[in-house]
């Protein structure tokens, strides 16, 4: 029988501006999983790397632009909250409105009625942004209000790679064992949300199965399995959305390969320019056409010329 443990600190302190992270996770670890151990993947919530870091602001120190005015009166959401996705430098790519049957859609999965109104109301919408490195996200920049005081927000790393990448080293350099680190953070989804690698360090993000020979001697169609994204939905599990307060899991037993040089940024996330992410979509267009009716592929193929 082939097994692994989710291990989830209960132990964890509220973390501060300045607090020594790692040593934070390995006394933990020591109180309740035995210590920490070769080979185990600690996954942690990307906000208490924020919370670390001191990536944190008080809403009240935030000056509204008339450029933020105009996108809340628009579109309803919080100005103050407009202007820090501004402040991060991201590309406003899509407003999702909860109104409608998106907040149906919410209001299926609460169990508050009167709580979940109150909060589709106060937040009106999410933002879908482009970060300036390119990188999607699916819920307002990252900027993160939740299991903060009232007035205190958090914000994203800049490098979640590098930010695994120091927690990794210090915890190696203190214990002497070899480990994995994992950031995580919530992203919405169709239907719902989950927790995705941002970061990760010592750990392959991506299995190199493309192509092996499956039992029957056929080569298979898959196998490029996101196993860093698995690993931080198991942890996930433990982490909760709301009050659960573990914030780190240790993932202990699981085989996985050890890398210095893969990351989710170079691996996970595709890399091209301007004129090859060009090419690949008008290719993508060209593709569905062919699948298509002659007007859809007649309007595709036109489609085509402007990009």
């Amino acid at each position: 029988m082939k097994k692994f443990e989710v291990l989830g600190l209960e132990t964890m302190p509220e973390i501060k501006p300045g607090d020594d992270l790692p040593q934070i996770i390995i006394d933990c670890a020591e109180n309740e999983a035995g210590g920490i151990q070769d080979k185990d993947i600690i996954v942690l919530t990307s906000k208490i790397i924020s919370k670390a870091m001191g990536l944190v602001k008080r809403k009240s120190d935030v000056k509204v632009s008339k450029k933020a005015l105009g996108v809340s009166r628009r579109t309803g959401k919080d100005p103050v909250w407009v202007q820090m996705i501004m402040d991060e430098g991201h590309e406003v790519v899509t407003v999702i409105p909860l109104s409608g049957m998106f907040r149906q859609h919410v209001m299926d999965a609460s169990q508050d009625a009167e709580c979940s109104t109150d909060l589709c109301d106060n937040e009106q919408c999410v933002f879908f942004t482009i970060s300036p490195r390119g990188i999607l996200h699916t819920c307002d920049a990252g900027i993160d209000g939740s299991n903060h005081p009232e007035d205190l927000v958090s914000f994203m790393p800049p490098e979640p790679d590098e930010a695994a990448e120091a927690v990794r080293e210090e915890i190696t350099s203190a214990t002497g064992k070899e480990v994995a680190v994992i950031l995580a953070d919530t992203e919405i989804m169709p239907f719902g949300t989950m927790d995705f690698a941002i970061g990760s360090s010592g750990i392959e993000p991506r299995s190199k199965g493309f192509g092996r020979i499956d039992n029957f001697g056929k080569p298979k169609f898959g196998g490029m399995d996101l196993t860093a994204y698995e690993l931080t939905a198991a942890a996930a599990l433990l982490f909760g959305q709301a009050d659960a307060g573990i914030p780190t899991a240790i993932i202990r037993g699981y085989e996985y390969r050890t890398t210095n040089t893969e990351n989710i940024a170079n691996t996970l996330w595709p890399t091209a320019n301007k004129q090859q992410t060009r090419r690949a979509i008008r290719e993508i267009i060209r593709a569905t056409a062919g699948a298509r009716g002659f007007k859809q592929r007649l309007l595709l193929k036109i489609a085509s010329w402007f990009v």
